[in-house]
């Protein structure tokens, strides 16, 4: 699980306070469920999930609050993606790419054209474009600019991030890393955006596919079906059933 810094001050700050109650949840969710170069995967049916649905929040209203004296949400890859632009700022300070754990950071966002020439953040973030290249791409940029190359660049999804999220550790480890890597890039994304609903939908890991059948089916193209908290005991049944079948088969 991944360790953020916080700032303890931050519901002090008049930007943060002028957010209704919802949007402050959603700020401080944002934080934590973006990736390591403060990319979040816009899911806005999960963040009310775990918001809670009593905390209505919408894709629209979130951007125009976050951003209405200054850009701090950056809409990348066709709006699919936010970028937070003082994540970086908080959690690292100063990229520096002698450092490698800031190396990652530094090629994921200049695959999105978030840096400078001097590999810096541009601010303010206007005129941004995607980059329409391969998401593959991005292990290899910059490799002939006098790097290492036998250094692997971690880019998120890997494989201990499906598994500790799908959390149901069973079967050949290794085995199931093996099919894990030969998936494209795009697939590791939308099987790491899946889970989270797949999940909420079989609460009970026992009755969860194990991860190389999920693997293997291609489940994240299944349809989510979510139960019903008045369903009746014969319905209950009925969908045991059902999962005890997609398990063995």
């Amino acid at each position: 699980m991944a360790k953020r810094f916080t700032d303890t001050n931050k519901y002090k700050k008049p930007f943060i306070r002028s957010l209704q109650a919802p949007y402050k949840l959603l700020w401080d969710y944002l934080y934590h469920d973006c990736d390591h170069a403060g990319i979040w995967i816009v899911d806005f049916d999960i963040a009310q999930i775990y918001i809670g649905s009593d905390a209505k929040i919408d894709y629209e209203t979130a951007l125009k609050n976050f951003n209405k004296d200054e850009v701090r949400i950056v809409e990348i890859d066709n709006g699919k993606k936010w970028f937070i632009s003082s994540f970086i700022d908080f959690q690292y300070g100063k990229l520096n790419s002698t450092n490698r754990a800031h190396l990652s950071v530094i090629r994921i966002l200049d695959y999105y054209n978030l840096l400078n020439k001097n590999k810096e953040l541009i601010r303010p973030l206007q005129g941004y474009k995607d980059k329409d290249i391969d998401k593959e791409m991005v292990k290899d940029m910059d490799k002939d600019n006098g790097e290492d190359e036998n250094f692997e660049i971690m880019v998120w999804p890997e494989f201990e991030d499906f598994w500790n999220e799908y959390d149901k550790k069973v079967g050949l480890k290794e085995k199931i890393q093996k099919k894990w890597d030969k998936l494209s890039q795009e697939t590791k994304e939308e099987i790491m955006y899946y889970i989270p609903k797949y999940k909420q939908s079989q609460p009970d890991k026992t009755f969860r596919k194990n991860p190389e059948t999920f693997l293997n089916n291609k489940t994240w193209n299944d349809e989510i079906i979510m139960l019903n908290e008045n369903n009746n005991k014969n319905d209950m049944l009925i969908n045991k059933m059902r999962r005890e079948w997609n398990q063995t088969n």
